[in-house]
This record gives structure tokens, sequence and C-alpha cells, in this order.
């Protein structure tokens, strides 16, 4: 797929010396690329028509789209540099209400020496199977979760902190199998996992003023009285019955969340718990990061019928995603996960490596699950 800017940069060695301009809202600018031969074009898309446009360079013969432009308005241009393989194209304008096709455009030649793969654009509704699907398992685990927070809470509410340290931690890795990790939930998320104040130290977490499983570890593990952290456990308890309300309504996770959820889980573990930053206290940065993981199947496993079509990656995500889970487990032992800062260098370099190596195979799913306009009228596609 291309790349896009908002101006023209440079252009890399291309079989195209100058850039294309095409002009979405004519209904003969559009036609001004006559193809040639295959390799990098620079095209410059300029919008006169005044609603978002979207543009796709489209193969109509197999529907799967190789350069795409993306909700751009009039008198806006885009530079996109890309690479296109022998074949025959056509251009495919979309706005709000009218959608427009250029002449068949021929680009010759050999296979390029490296793959493009193009994308069937994946639909709102093709997504609405694999969302039930992924709100019905979420909503499955909320009785194990709320169950495991009362006996948190009641482990606090008879003064044995040493069993709320171990209740904390199973209630915790549940609600982070459940795609929260980067706050999905919006304000029930905060209130359920918010991440601890940026520039507090963590010996003083236990006193800044912020809510849910976060604050609970950072008074367990600095010693606070159990009486006092009661009410925050209490107060978790009602968000994650909020949870379980907000999930009812009609689109509480839409097509986009539903697009960008396995990528982001991992990507969110990346900037935050392996930075050291999500952590109060416990140590137990590595116990959360496989919770994601566990969390990042959850989240393929509906969008499998259409990936297994589309992604030519998908096993090898699989199996490297099996290789950093096997990894991450490789620091839990009878006495406990390992933490964070109990790694040596090398060994925090081969995990932020695996988790990394993880991030960018998921991009590929999150790139064919983005949802987009369809160019024609096409059956949904059939979840197996």
């Amino acid at each position: 797929m291309s790349s896009t800017t908002t101006s023209a940069a440079p252009a890399p060695p291309s079989s195209s010396p100058q850039p294309i301009v095409l002009i979405v809202g004519s209904p003969y600018g559009i036609d001004d690329w006559f193809g040639g031969p295959a390799g990098r074009y620079e095209f410059v898309f300029v919008n006169n028509e005044g609603a978002g446009a979207e543009v796709y360079l489209e193969d109509p013969a197999t529907e799967r789209i190789y350069v795409e432009v993306e909700h751009f308005g009039r008198g806006v241009s885009r530079a996109v540099t890309a690479s296109v393989p022998p074949g025959t194209y056509r251009w495919v304008c979309i706005t709000d209400y009218t959608i427009k096709y250029s002449r068949p455009v021929v680009v010759t030649g050999d296979p390029l020496p490296y793959d493009v793969h193009g994308i069937i654009p994946v639909t709102a509704l093709d997504l609405r199977v694999p969302i039930n699907s992924y709100v019905g398992w979420i909503t499955s685990q909320l009785p194990t979760l709320t169950h495991q927070v009362e006996r948190l809470r009641s482990a606090l509410q008879v003064g044995d902190s040493a069993t709320a340290r171990r209740d904390w931690l199973t209630a915790h890795l549940t609600y982070e199998t459940l795609g929260g990790a980067y706050r999905a939930y919006g304000e029930t998320g905060d209130d359920i996992n918010a991440d601890p104040p940026s520039g507090v130290a963590t010996d003083r977490l236990a006193d800044a003023d912020f809510p849910g499983f976060r604050k609970i570890e950072a008074m367990l593990w600095h010693d606070r009285p159990a009486a006092a952290i009661a009410p925050y456990a209490d107060a978790l308890l009602g968000a994650v019955g909020q949870l379980t309300d907000e999930l009812a309504l009609p689109n509480a996770i839409t097509p986009i969340d539903m697009g960008r959820r396995a990528h982001e889980i991992l990507e969110d573990a990346l900037q935050w718990d392996l930075n050291g930053i999500g952590d109060a206290g416990s140590g137990t940065e590595l116990a959360t990061v496989d919770a994601n993981i566990i969390g990042v199947w959850q989240a393929l496993d509906p969008l499998r019928p259409i990936l297994r079509k589309q992604n030519p990656y998908l096993e090898q995500t699989d199996e490297q995603l099996r290789r950093t889970q096997q990894l991450i487990r490789s620091h839990h032992h009878d006495s406990g996960w390992v933490g964070l800062a109990a790694l040596s260098v090398r060994q925090r370099a081969a995990v932020n490596a695996a988790v990394q190596h993880s991030v960018e195979l998921l991009s590929h799913t999150a790139a064919i699950v983005d949802p987009r306009n369809a160019t024609r009228d096409r059956g949904p596609i059939t979840h197996d």
C-alpha cells in the first residue's frame, strides 16, 4: 500500500520522473495518468469538488486497492508515493454523494522485486459479525472479573494485605486480556485502570490522586493500611459494573476500534509497560504484557475469516506472537514474575525486540481491517 503526505516530497528513484497530478473532482483530470512500467510513482491528488474525498487505485478484476488517499476536502492536495506492480487498474473516486471511475490504466513489465499486496476494502458491515463476537467474549469474562475484584475487596476489608496483593494481580491480569490496555473504554476504562500520573515518583504514587487498579497497586505495594485501600476497591467494583452496562449499548465497539484493537494493545504495552511507566510498584510489567498477548489472540480470532483471505503475514504473525509469549513467560518462576528492572540489558532488549516485531506484523492486520467504503456493490464476507 501507499504512503501519504500533505505536500509533495522529493521524488525517489522512479519509473516516473515527475509527480503525476490528478484532479479528483474533474470528469477528465483523474484520467491524466496513462500507466507505464511497473515501479515507484509519485501522485499528487487535488480535490476541487468540495466534499470529503477518497481515492483508490483498484484492480477491477480482483477489487484489490494498491493506492489510497482518504478524507481530504476541497482545495486540499495530497502527495502519495506508491509502488505499482504490473496489472490493469482504474482510479475510484468516492465522495459523500458520488463515485467515479477512470478509464483502464495498464502498468507493464516484470513483477517487482518486493511484495506489494493489494487490499480488498473491508466495510463497517463486514465487521459487524466480528464486533458482535468480540463484544460477546468480553461480556462473558466480566462475571469472572467482578468476582475477582470482590475477592480483592474482601481481603482488604479483613486487613489481609498479602492475600489482597495476590487477588489484585489475578483481577488486573483478567482485565488486561479484555483489550482495555489502551483505554478502549473511555472514562470507564480510566476509572478501572488509569495510568499512574506522569512525573510522580513510584514511591509517591500511593498518595497521588488517580483511580483503579493502579491506585490500589500503589497503595498495596507501599504498605498503606488495608482499610484505607478498601474504598478504592469499592469504586473499582462499581466501574466494572458500569463497563458491563456500556458494552450492552449499540456501537460499544466501533468498526474503527475493531480494526485497530489487536495492533494497539501491544503497541500500548511497548510504549507504557515495557518502559516501566505503567507499573505502580508491583513489578508485574511482564505479567501485564503476557495478559495483553492473550488479549491480542482474542481480538484476532473474530477477524480470521477476513484475514485468512487477505493477510499473507497471518501465519508469521501467529508464530511471532507464540514466540513472544514464550519469551515473556520464561521470566515467570515459582516465586512469581521477574520485574522489568531485574532483567539484564540483553534480556530486556530481547523482550523489546520480540514485542516490537509482533507490533510490526500486527500492523498489517490493522491496515487490512481498517473500514473503508466499498468500491462496488458486494455481498458480505462469509464468516466460517
